[in-house]
């Protein structure tokens, strides 16, 4: 398998271009992330990413995504609240209230190059434990980050994180994981948010993932609720922070960061 992971290492110039739309898609989600309060109607964060994407000549790649036959994907945020999780979105009509936790992930194209990022967030006043789920996804994704260096498997990565979360009471998403990015959305490898230390394809230098901390409160399992839309099958809270990493001759290199 790692062998097959040489072909999509990158060359310095698709390096290059990925550092500069990692550095425009931070500066697009921190814009997102301020206008985050309560009261707010969540399509506004979907309209304001949208004017940004033409303003910043990237494309939104989730808008219009359909792989496997899907009904194109409608919006270019993915927008969860509270129990919902991955490949939720925003619909009109629908606002935040204080006491909620948002999670905004989103792809864009730059220069035919592809990056992804997410962050979560709490709405006005958050319960202690919201609280802890949101800071210890973001730990997790810290600690997962760290492992992915050249000496390092996918599975190590992949452990960093579960222990984390489970350090804290929490748990991880068994169903959806993270991947390779590049010319397209997803690329190999998949990475988990579980394994095992020292198991699975080495880490090798030039390749480009998405290390996604998908965090969840109760229990796994989770439950589709169309095409897209998914949510967690107990009614727990979900949240999850997510960058593009470059694995270098030394330490990984967030590309999703200003």
């Amino acid at each position: 398998m790692t062998q097959n992971l040489y072909k999509l290492v990158k060359t310095p110039e698709q390096i290059k271009i990925m550092r500069e739309g990692g550095k425009i898609l931070a500066g697009m989600l921190s814009e997102i992330e301020g206008m985050i309060k309560p009261g707010v109607a969540i399509y506004d964060l979907e309209d304001k990413f949208i004017q940004m994407c033409t303003a910043n000549k990237v494309r939104p790649s989730c808008k219009g995504y359909a792989p496997y036959f899907l009904t194109p994907f409608p919006t270019g945020l993915c927008v969860s609240v509270n129990s919902q999780c991955v490949h939720s979105y925003p619909r009109k009509g629908t606002f935040l209230k204080s006491g909620d936790i948002i999670t905004v992930d989103t792809v864009i194209e730059h220069k035919g190059l592809m990056v992804d990022s997410s962050f979560a967030k709490a709405v006005g006043d958050v319960d202690l434990n919201g609280m802890s789920l949101i800071d210890t996804s973001r730990q997790a994704l810290v600690a997962a980050i760290n492992m992915a260096v050249p000496s390092s498997r996918i599975g190590d990565v992949s452990n960093a994180m579960y222990k984390t979360a489970k350090s804290k009471g929490f748990d991880v998403l068994r169903d959806y994981a993270g991947h390779g990015i590049g010319k397209t959305m997803h690329e190999n490898p998949e990475i988990p948010c579980i394994g095992k230390a020292n198991d699975g394809p080495e880490l090798i230098p030039g390749l480009t993932i998405c290390i996604e901390a998908l965090t969840c409160e109760g229990k796994p399992q989770v439950d589709n609720v169309d095409e897209w839309e998914t949510k967690m099958h107990d009614g727990k809270r979900f949240a999850q922070f997510e960058h593009t990493v470059l694995i270098t001759e030394n330490e990984p290199e967030i590309l999703t960061t200003l």
